[in-house]
């Protein structure tokens, strides 16, 4: 039994004639009769009564037409589920993302993605960059999205990972207000800096501001999870720290300062498997993001 012998033998019911059904499926008769012939051969059962008037559905016919709906309709969603999963628009996207990430794009690529695709299902995973090169590799996450540029990654990454570079992310200093008219050339004498912890995946703030700071005698570190963390911290007067305005918001004992030139601005880069499968539904999370950042440019331009 195939859903076109049901699809016939509903029509030849609704009809009341074979030969009716066989125009309104814009078809001969013969075909049409033989595959209801063929159905209760298959089945063993008869399924439509013959008479000088028409036919009209037996026992087990009436039990069929009802069993039948129920199969087409089902076989109806699931093609139209698998059309809509080819065009990316619905379907289970896993996606890792690092807090600093988060508020500078990640919000506004979700807010684009789902107007696109409404009923796709996004699962942001809010995880350290490091723990998202691993997951991507087990499969656990189909994409993630880092603060750092290609230049920055580790060996290793490069050879799990494919990636697209989506926008600059601008850095300012982060100073208790107290201190905020002090003259700090190429970011020396601030003494104790709070930096993101190290990353072994990834080279990042605290290699660069070692390397410029090594003959700065005051120069201390305090590492810290999150930049939200190091925002506390600096606004209790504990020392100075790369953020960014998004992040940084309205703060009272907080200034934020031009940064020193080695402190270079960081670049949200979207991650995935290297040679695996990009579906549907990445390419269209991957098409909300060109869209946001080319939206970004436009307004900084």
């Amino acid at each position: 039994m195939d859903f076109r012998q049901l699809e016939y033998f509903r029509a030849v019911v609704e009809a009341g004639s074979v030969s009716q059904a066989a125009k309104n499926l814009n078809m001969t008769q013969p075909p049409v009769s033989h595959a209801i012939a063929k159905l209760e051969l298959e089945l063993g059962v008869r399924l439509l009564e013959r008479t000088a008037k028409g036919v009209h559905p037996t026992q087990a016919g009436l039990h069929l037409v009802s069993r039948g709906e129920r199969l087409i309709a089902d076989r109806n969603r699931v093609v139209e589920t698998l059309k809509l999963m080819g065009e990316g628009a619905v379907g289970d996207l896993r996606v890792g993302v690092e807090p600093m990430v988060i508020n500078e794009i990640i919000a506004d690529v979700l807010a684009e993605f789902l107007e696109q695709a409404p009923s796709a299902r996004v699962s942001l995973v809010d995880v350290t960059p490091d723990v998202i090169v691993q997951k991507i590799r087990s499969g656990e996450l189909d994409m993630g999205c880092v603060p750092f540029n290609p230049a920055q990654f580790a060996g290793f990454v490069a050879e799990i990972c494919d990636w697209y570079p989506i926008m600059d992310i601008s850095i300012k200093l982060a100073v208790p207000r107290y201190r905020a008219q002090e003259s700090h050339p190429d970011g020396k004498g601030w003494g104790r800096w709070i930096l993101p912890s190290r990353i072994p995946a990834f080279s990042g703030m605290p290699d660069a501001a070692e390397k410029a700071l090594s003959d700065d005698e005051s120069f201390e570190v305090l590492e810290v999870s999150t930049p939200q963390t190091a925002l506390a911290f600096v606004a209790a007067g504990l020392g100075v720290a790369p953020v960014t305005e998004r992040i940084a918001g309205k703060r009272d004992a907080v200034t934020l300062l031009d940064p020193p030139r080695w402190l270079r601005p960081m670049q949200a880069t979207l991650l995935w498997k290297r040679e695996g499968e990009i579906t549907p539904l990445m390419e269209r999370w991957l098409q909300a993001t060109r869209t946001v950042a080319a939206h970004r440019r436009a307004l900084a331009s």
